[in-house]
């Protein structure tokens, strides 16, 4: 199994941070490249990942918790990804992003490699596009 994990700080109040963030219709605005996510059912969704000419995909969880400001997913199956993202107050106007990937069993980004690369890369522009997504909402 291989994890990862980053964080972001952005200057827009951690409320409208989350409820961006957890708003299925307007994931693909700020999911990393080659990762879909459409609503299922309650607390269901699809995800579609595509990795060069590998596509994945897999009924999955995702469940949001708004007084914890906090979103937890995964495959339904287990074995394959599961993560979440914690969204914290750091004063007026102000929240840390935390966004943490686990992914287990025969997938590339789990082996290592380039494959390894690419996931911690897509972290990162998913933090950077809810950022500035976040800040757009406010201005």
């Amino acid at each position: 199994m291989a994890e990862y994990e980053h964080e972001q700080r952005i200057p827009v109040d951690a409320r409208v941070v989350f409820d961006l963030a957890r708003d299925v219709s307007a994931m693909e605005a700020w999911l990393p490249d080659g990762l879909q996510v459409e609503p299922s059912g309650p607390e269901r969704v699809t995800g579609r990942v595509s990795m060069g000419d590998e596509i994945d995909e897999a009924e999955g969880y995702l469940a949001a918790d708004a007084e914890q400001r906090r979103l937890e997913w995964g495959d339904l199956e287990g074995g394959g990804y599961s993560g979440w993202l914690q969204v914290d107050d750091e004063g007026p106007g102000r929240s840390r992003v935390v966004l943490h990937l686990d992914v287990g069993g025969e997938h590339q980004a789990a082996l290592g490699g380039e494959a390894h690369e690419i996931t911690d890369e897509h972290l990162v522009q998913a933090l950077d596009r809810l950022a500035a997504l976040a800040t757009q909402s406010v201005t």
